[in-house]
This record gives structure tokens, sequence and C-alpha cells, in this order.
């Protein structure tokens, strides 16, 4: 119910400074309003559980954006918004019809849409297949008579593949032909917000005849940063201890990360830091030899931000034997909702075409913008050299009142012609 209040103050805040950023005859007020608004914009963001959002409209639009309008509305002195004559007298009225009309379809689309209705967002769950039976050759894989992954070879692993809630039949057949070798069944659960149900089918076990199991898989968002999620699978036909030898000085410092780790079982998903792993070993649980060691960073290295399930299953030597050997499947846990890694990751996959034309949109409108404002051209008034036109010179002027011509300074007497008739 909190969020609610805070939801209806902030939005009738923006509402507010968006109306008094338009009705605002000063261009700094104008700025300041739309500063406001931003500020809005980015706490709806945080109640939306998504802070890169509002940190960047904090920090690029109310910030650094906003600063730059505000330098040049100063440098350019234009504070004060001219009421200059409309050049386009058809133009409010137009942008008014436009805004109703704009508000109209946005309603009932709402009301139509019936958003408060509808559920909220859901993962699709997904399935993989892995082969680490040594004995089997390449295999298909089907669910509930579909092919999945074709052709999987020893140690190799499909991507995951969506699959609709449901019960499924997963069957491994060889490949090429027609008939299951061995089935399991698994119920595939739907996914709840922004988790998603993920499960591993892991074909194990010496001989021709392999062992098929299905474990859920934990792929989801790492509650820490910089974490490691690892879970160990036994695929090998004895119990086994996952082993922290520590360091080779100090034999008392050995810790059991698992313990008793039965074949066919799976330990749970342990968080650990990005840390060497190189005196970590899977040990026989009876014996407490070392059956493999995972000093390899090529085959095993806790990464940051990634879900690991390492798998210890058996090869094939060239004279029939068999050793122990580790493979791991690695995936990058789901980034948090919010986060820029999937919001690059919906703009550029689903949201591609509209976030362009929204783009070739803003390109029309600052064109438009510019046109708009242009002001007619005006050519400039040069500046003449003005001087003073007397009609009358002065010395005309002095003679006519004295009645005596002006010349070097002295006044002469004026001539004048005779009367006739003398």
């Amino acid at each position: 119910m909190a969020e609610l209040y805070i939801f209806m103050f902030v939005g009738a805040v923006a509402v507010i400074a968006a109306v008094m950023m338009l009705l605002s005859s000063n261009a700094v007020h104008a700025a300041l309003f739309l500063i406001v608004n931003f500020a809005c914009v980015a706490v709806l963001y945080l109640l939306l559980n998504a802070p890169f959002l509002a940190m960047v409209q904090i920090a690029v639009y109310a910030g650094a954006i906003m600063v730059l309008f505000l330098f040049v509305i100063m440098l350019l002195g234009a504070e004060k918004l001219l009421q200059a004559e409309t050049r386009f007298r058809w133009l409010p009225t137009a942008a008014t019809v436009l805004a109703v009309l704009f508000l109209l379809i946005t309603g009932l689309a709402l009301l139509s849409g019936q958003i408060t209705l509808q559920p909220s967002p859901s993962q699709q769950p997904v399935i993989r297949a892995v082969n680490v039976a040594p004995d089997v050759g390449p295999m298909d894989v089907y669910a509930n008579g579909e092919l999945i992954a074709s052709n999987l070879g020893f140690r190799q692993s499909t991507d995951f593949v969506p699959l609709a809630p449901g019960d499924y039949t997963i069957g491994l057949r060889p490949a090429g032909l027609g008939v299951d070798l061995v089935t399991a069944t698994v119920t595939v659960a739907s996914s709840a917000g922004d988790k998603v149900n993920a499960y591993t089918a892991i074909v194990y076990g010496e001989g021709p005849l392999p062992v098929l199991n299905i474990l859920p898989d934990d792929i989801n968002t790492l509650t820490d940063r910089g974490q490691s999620r690892v879970a160990f699978f036994n695929g090998y036909p004895k119990t086994v201890n996952v082993t922290d030898f520590g360091s080779e000085f100090d034999r008392n410092d050995d810790r059991n990360i698992v313990a008793d780790l039965a074949p066919g079982s799976e330990s749970e998903p342990q968080l650990f830091e990005e840390t060497d792993v190189a005196e970590w070993a899977f040990v026989d649980a009876a014996t407490k030899e070392v059956v493999y060691r995972l000093n390899n960073p090529d085959i095993f290295r806790l990464r940051s931000d990634n879900s690991q399930l390492v798998i210890l299953t058996a090869e094939r030597l060239f004279d029939g034997s068999t050793r122990a050997l580790a493979h791991t499947l690695s995936i990058e846990a789901l980034p948090a909702f919010g986060e820029p890694k999937i919001i690059g990751q919906q703009l550029f996959t689903r949201y591609l075409l509209p976030f362009e034309m929204v783009s070739v949109l803003l390109l029309v409108a600052m064109i438009g913008a510019i046109v708009l404002t242009q002001r007619e051209h005006v050519p400039a008034i040069r500046r003449r050299d003005i001087r003073r036109k007397v009609s009358r010179p002065l010395t005309s002027v002095i003679a006519a009142q004295t009645g005596h011509e002006v010349t070097n300074g002295q006044a002469q007497p004026e001539e004048r012609p005779e009367p006739v008739g003398k």
C-alpha cells in the first residue's frame, strides 16, 4: 500500500512539473521543471526495481543533458521567451487535436488490455542433455517423441531447450535408430516471475545399457555479484567425497566440500567466491584415495556469475579399462531484472526494430523543431556615414541676416542690383 501512495505522489509531481515546464515563460525555469520531471521518473524506476535505469536517468538526463541545456540558455541570454508572431497559426490547434487523440487511443488500449488482470510474466522452463556414458556412442534425445538433440557424443551436451510445462518422457536412442535405449519421466513445472526452472538429463554408466537421470538445475540469478554456483554429480560407480586439500604444507587444513556423494546422486548447489581450486579433488569415501583431481583450469575453474555442474564419470581406455574423468557444464547465471546486460539483450533482440523506429522519430522531431523555430531572414542594416545636411550654407544664412557677405572672416556689403529706370 505504501508503494501505491508513493507512486501516486511522485506521478502527480511529475505531471505538474511537466505542465509547468510547458507553461513557463522563462527558459531557465522550464529547464528546472524538466529536471524535476526527470527526477520523478527516476523514482518510478526505483519502484519498478530497476536501479540501473534510475541511475542513468539521473546521471545522463537530469545531469549531463540538462546542464548542457542550462549552459546554452545562459550563454545565449535566452532566459526570456519572446512572444514572436506565429508563422504556423494552425500548429497549436493541430497539436492539441493530436494530443487528445493520443490520450484517447492510449486510454482505450489500457482499458481493453486489462493490464491489472494479466498474470506476471514468467520464464519458460528449459532442459538440456549431456552424454557421459563411455560405451554407448552417439545418442539422439527425444521428449515425448519429439527430437530435441541429435548425434550427442561422449562428453557432449546440448544447449537449454524450452519446453511447455507438463509431463514428459525423455528417451535416448542410438543415433539413426528408432527404438529407445533408455527412458525416464519428468514433470516440467512452470517458472514463476523471473525465475527459471531448469533440468539436466544426464546419461552415464559403463556398459552398453546406460542410465538416464533427470535432475533439477539452478541457473537463476546469484544473490551476490562475483560469486559462482557449483553442484556435483557422481556418475562413477563408487561413493566419493569432494575434498579441498588446502595448503600442501599443512595436512590439517583438509575439508570436505561434499561428503558421501553416492553414485547417481547430485549435491546441493553451493556458492563460492572466485578462488583457486587446484587442490580440490574427488576422493574415494571408503579408501580415502584420490579418484580425480580438479587441478586442470581448462576443465574446472570457478567463474564469477556462473552456474556450474561438475560430473564425475569414467572414460574407456584403449586396453579396455576405465579411469575417472570429470566433465564440467558451465553457463552464465541469469542476470537480475533491470541489469544492463539483460536490458541490452532485450533491446538488441526483441525490441531492436521499435528502438530504431523511435530513434528515427526523434531525429525527425529534432529537424522539425529546428525548422519551426527558425526565424525569417532579415537583412542586416549596414552602418552608413550619415552627415548632417544643411539646405543653405552658413555664410548665406549670416549674410541674409546681417545684410553683408562674409568673406575671410569679414562681413562685406551685399551687392544689390541697381533699380531699373535710372
